[in-house]
């Protein structure tokens, strides 16, 4: 049940409409002189803007859901200044919501201490259409400036009735008070799940009807991750059922009916929707013109995955259902995911693969919720393939991935594979084969004449990433992207590349530079870095994190530096020998360096073993990162040998 209308709902008790009060005596327009007494937030003391106090009241009716929000922000710094521009998202298609009320003032202190009000006018406020599905309402606070205190209120009106709006108690900057109030009728059960330790702590049981959090601390942006509502304090609702009126029984016996479906429910009525599947005819025309009948299995899953991968271009839209007819998308040679993939479907199952539809989420968006069936989590089909008992999962939207290789943002622990009689979960696997092999040979073994000679191997997401952006920004970005260009005489036209195209294969460059600076000068010694500063950046700086670590697939990375020197000089140090390794072999680093003659080699080796870390890992994947990047970051000294005749 999406929403539920008045005209349909027979209710059992009567609903006592509880009017909005603020939580707390938090009253709109009412500021204390303590909180323009702050200065600074005391856990967080670079914080450029606080949020005083943030709340919200939800009223249930059986016609509408109305949530009352009032929300206070304290600026503290002239960097807080963007939080006077509001964006109040809703979800507007078919008019299922809207927003009413707003209201919203700025309060600040003149210089004979009295507060100064300056509201935000009507003609200010904008209601903006984004897309077919949300519009915003908008606009600016007025007359803002450090110390400024910033208010605002407004009404969300809906009628989606199938979970409620999830209460966030973190924001970009820190939270000194988040309240949320749910005033619903006894016909209505919701199901609630808390997310965050602390929101659990306080609150073991569900059976209370208002949450309040203080002093949170501000959602940090931290290198991988995901997706950061996963992990910050929550409240999400999902309708469970309500109760209605048996019209058959005396006095009418009040049933309890369920909105919970199953998944297998779920698959189910998502499938009759689907009607895309049925052009067997079309299909065995396409695979007429795709296979020549020799192939092996393996082989027709390549050659059919590559003709739609190359044949229809994505969009850039996520949608669970597809609009086009499969003619229709192949004639434009454009579409939105779903009809890729089905397409995609629909030719590997006329080939005679068993081969399914699967449900999925990007991961961007936040983990799959199993527990509660809810079509609206998901935003991407894949093709799931089973094959020699093996299950592979397929998605032609990128010109750039082979058939075993998904998109990294698929990358989600599971997805619900659509078979019909017996749809089931699956877990989406990363491809284990992401490596990137580097050889720099750095030759001044003729100093009038120096040179850099470079080979590069990719495979697997390494790969894909740089064939798209070979193809979108070009080779000189790509290169400058993996060295030090500084050193050489860079010229587009040296680098060689094989397999650039044929995404199957391994992806491999090389290229032939000449040296910008020699060996020469009056200087005795001479310092050269093996890696360049793109190499060199620790990603995990801070002293602690909030958040689980997520590299999504498993990777390795090797060097082999290489110095041939002249007659008259010789290595005077470099790095030597080291090994660091992560616990439970999560991962690897390690630097072995060897003399023979004038050549120096040095090779390095980096590997993460495991798609993810929890935020309890996070001290010993710092100092791995630490150790390695320090010995990155050591010099080759090279000493130029006295009294020597260097020609």
């Amino acid at each position: 049940m999406k929403y539920i209308k008045q005209s349909l709902l027979l209710i059992v008790f009567v609903l006592t409409i509880v009017s909005y009060v603020s939580a707390k005596g938090i009253k709109f327009g009412k500021v204390s002189k303590e909180q323009f007494a702050i200065k600074e937030c005391s856990y967080e003391k670079d914080a450029s803007a606080v949020i005083l106090s943030r709340t919200c009241s939800i009223d249930l009716s059986y016609s509408v859901i109305r949530y009352f929000y009032h929300v206070r922000i304290k600026i503290l710094k002239e960097e807080g200044f963007n939080q006077a521009n509001i964006k109040l998202s809703y979800y507007r298609n078919n008019n299922i919501e809207n927003i009413s009320g707003v209201k919203g003032h700025t309060i600040n202190i003149n210089d004979l201490g009295k507060q100064e009000v300056v509201k935000v006018g009507n003609n200010s406020i904008f209601d903006v259409d984004v897309d077919e599905n949300y519009g915003e309402v908008r606009f600016s606070m007025p007359d803002v400036k450090v110390g400024s205190i910033i208010e605002y209120k407004y009404v969300t009106n809906s009628q989606f009735y199938s979970y409620l709006d999830t209460w966030y108690f973190q924001d970009e900057i820190p939270t000194l008070y988040s309240s949320l109030k749910v005033n619903m009728p006894e016909s209505f059960r919701y199901n609630m799940v808390m997310f965050g330790s602390m929101l659990q702590a306080k609150y073991p049981e569900s059976k209370s009807n208002e949450w309040t959090m203080t002093n949170m601390p501000s959602i940090k942006e931290e290198s991988h991750v995901n997706n950061y509502h996963d992990f910050i304090e929550q409240l999400r609702f999902q309708l469970a059922g309500y109760f209605t009126r048996d019209k058959s029984s005396l006095g009418g016996t009040p049933v309890f009916v369920s909105s919970m479906t199953t998944y297998k429910e779920l698959a189910k009525e998502y499938i009759e929707r689907v009607k895309f599947l049925g052009r067997a005819n079309f299909a065995k025309k396409q695979l007429e013109l795709i296979l020549d009948g020799n192939e092996n299995n393996w082989a027709k899953l390549e050659k059919i995955y590559d003709f739609v991968r190359t044949s229809v271009k994505w969009n850039g839209k996520y949608r669970i259902y597809p609009e086009k007819s499969p003619p229709n998308i192949l004639e434009e040679k454009v579409g939105s995911n779903s009809e890729i993939n089905y397409l995609l479907v629909l030719l590997l199952r006329e080939a005679g693969f068993d081969c399914n539809p699967a449900l999925a989420r990007s991961n961007n968006r936040g983990l799959i919720q199993k527990t509660y069936p809810l079509l609206s989590q998901f935003d991407q089909i894949l093709a799931c393939v089973e094959l020699y008992g093996k299950r592979i999962f397929l998605n032609a939207t990128s010109p750039y991935r082979p058939f075993d290789l998904i998109a990294e943002k698929d990358l989600n622990y599971h997805a619900f594979v659509l078979k019909k009689e017996n749809p089931y979960w699956a877990k989406i696997a990363a491809n284990a084969r992401n490596r990137q092999d580097i050889l720099i040979t750095y030759d001044y073994s003729d100093l009038e004449a120096p040179v850099c000679k470079i080979g590069l191997r990719e495979t697997g997401y390494l790969a894909a990433k740089s064939r798209k952006k070979l193809t979108e920004v070009g080779a000189e970005s790509w290169t400058s992207d993996l060295f030090d260009l500084e050193k050489v005489d860079f010229q587009v036209d040296s680098l060689q590349f094989k397999n650039e195209k044929d995404v199957n294969l391994s992806l491999q460059m090389e290229c032939e530079l000449n040296l910008e600076n020699g060996l020469g000068g009056d200087n005795d010694f001479i310092y050269i870095n093996l890696f360049n500063e793109q190499d060199l950046k620790n990603p995990f700086l801070k002293e602690s994190r909030q958040y689980r670590i997520d590299y999504n697939y498993p990777r390795s990375k090797s060097y082999l530096v290489k110095f041939i020197l002249p007659e008259g000089y010789q290595f005077e140090d470099y790095p030597k020998g080291v090994k660091f390794v992560l616990s439970q072999g999560a991962g690897k680093f390690m630097l072995t360096s060897q003399i023979i003659g004038k050549e120096l080699s040095i090779r390095t080796s980096f590997s993460v073993n495991i798609a993810s870390f929890t935020q309890e890992y996070y001290g010993d994947l710092r100092e791995f990162y630490s150790q390695m990047i320090k010995t990155m970051g050591s010099q080759v000294v090279i000493k130029k040998i006295k009294n020597s005749s260097v020609k």
